[in-house]
């Protein structure tokens, strides 16, 4: 075989595949389409799987709200059960005074009578003195006539002196008597006082336990609002993609019709220039090597990594001091801002650092179950993040130092049971440590 012929034999295959070279810049881009809608269909696998989380989510918020509302049903009825022990110890309180006022009454007829026999013992005893010699009395028997006369004087006189006994014993009975009844009024009042006292701070309680309760609704409303609008954006998105999945699928199918059709006219023109150049010869020139062109990646250079007091103050809780008063990094928002009290971890029971008068026994966002007391002189304190149902004033009610207001929890804004303590001057927040002594 001459190189002629070896020519024309080498050159029409070499020469057809040249001509499909085209080809893979068309399979590029319809690579491109199936890549894009495979990224687009697992997005919107995702986002289905999204969308069942966000409502399995609205569905166990659905749960919790209904719950919470049957526990607010619940305490409303223990709280309306509370007013109408409260409304009925006040009938006994009416009861109870006006029966105060019976006794005072029959305390005074009593001081009364016993004044008056007192003067009148006064008045006979003077009269002994005066009048009456002990020894007319004996003279009056000795010098009796007859026997008869001695038994009648002797009568006479003692007579004289049982009256006499008879109204001592009379006093003296009288005045116990009053002193029982004054005490028995105020052994009454004071019970009742204090049983009305219990159930007012019992009410407290349910009624704070029911804001909570009421607030964590308002937040699950909210949450449950988002989380709808949540599901909303993703079922949206859902549908975009949708949308862009079927023109992607539209453009693919177009785009292989296309590249289908190139094809068949790219295998005519190759029959055309085989047929063309059969029997002819092939340029040296044409099998000469291509050059190979390689493209450097301009991959992007990463930044380098840089690397009881003297204040009269009592301490509040037993926990130990686990955050004090200053600024630090809060531990749920992660904000450098001012931690405004002082935190005591552990349990137990909470109790007033001093004396004063309950301002507030009720339920914060931030402070969970909280009491709030003020001392005078422009000092109050606060006690925050109390279990629910542990509050044990009302406000109003003075307290004492040392008595229990409450148990630690975890209430609010918390991440642990614990009692966040503060201390305002004049209302401004300070540093509780030099109160305490600490």
């Amino acid at each position: 075989m001459n190189r002629k012929q070896m020519f024309r034999i080498l050159g029409i295959p070499t020469l057809l595949s040249l001509l499909v070279v085209p080809l893979d810049v068309k399979a590029d881009t319809l690579e491109e389409l199936n890549q894009q809608k495979t990224e687009l269909e697992s997005r919107i696998q995702e986002l289905d799987e999204n969308s069942s989380g966000q409502q399995e989510l609205l569905d166990t918020l659905e749960a919790k709200k209904e719950q919470l509302g049957v526990g607010t049903i619940t305490l409303q009825k223990e709280i309306d059960k509370l007013t109408l022990q409260l409304v009925e110890q006040q009938g006994k309180l009416q009861i109870s005074e006006e029966k105060i006022k019976e006794l005072g009454k029959e305390a005074e007829t009593l001081e009364e009578r016993i004044e008056l026999r007192g003067e009148k013992l006064k008045v006979q005893a003077r009269a002994v003195q005066t009048d009456t010699n002990p020894r007319t009395l004996l003279e009056a028997v000795i010098n009796s006539e007859n026997l008869a006369e001695m038994i009648g004087n002797i009568g006479l006189v003692t007579y004289i002196m049982n009256i006499n006994k008879e109204i001592l014993v009379q006093q003296k009975n009288d005045k116990m008597d009053l002193v029982e009844k004054k005490q028995a009024a105020e052994d009454e009042q004071e019970n009742l006082e204090i049983l009305s006292a219990e159930i007012q701070v019992a009410k407290t309680n349910l009624v704070t336990q029911k804001a909570g309760l009421e607030n964590q609704i308002e937040q699950l409303a909210q949450e449950y609002d988002l989380t709808v609008e949540q599901k909303e954006a993703i079922d949206q998105e859902q549908q975009n993609l949708a949308g862009t999945v079927s023109t992607l699928s539209d453009q693919l199918k177009e785009e292989q019709r296309r590249i289908a059709d190139e094809e068949v006219v790219r295998q005519q023109a190759a029959q055309e220039v085989a047929v063309a150049m059969a029997g002819e010869i092939v340029p040296e020139s044409f099998f000469e090597e291509s050059k190979v062109v390689e493209y450097a990646s301009a991959g992007e250079t990463l930044p380098e990594a840089k690397s009881v007091t003297a204040s009269g103050f009592i301490r509040p809780s037993n926990g130990i001091v686990t955050d004090p008063f200053g600024y630090r990094i809060h531990p749920l928002t992660g904000e450098w801002k001012l931690h405004a009290g002082m935190d005591f971890a552990g349990s137990g029971p909470i109790v007033a650092a001093q004396g004063g008068t309950v301002l507030v026994a009720g339920y914060h966002n931030s402070w969970g179950y909280y009491v709030k007391i003020d001392h005078g002189n422009g000092l109050q304190t606060l006690y925050a993040h109390m279990e629910a149902g542990s509050l044990r004033v009302a406000p109003g009610q003075k307290v004492s130092q040392g008595q229990q207001l409450g148990i630690m929890g975890t209430t609010g804004d918390s991440t642990g049971v614990h009692l966040h303590f503060e201390v305002y001057e004049n209302g401004v927040q300070v540093d509780p440590e030099p109160y305490l002594g600490l």
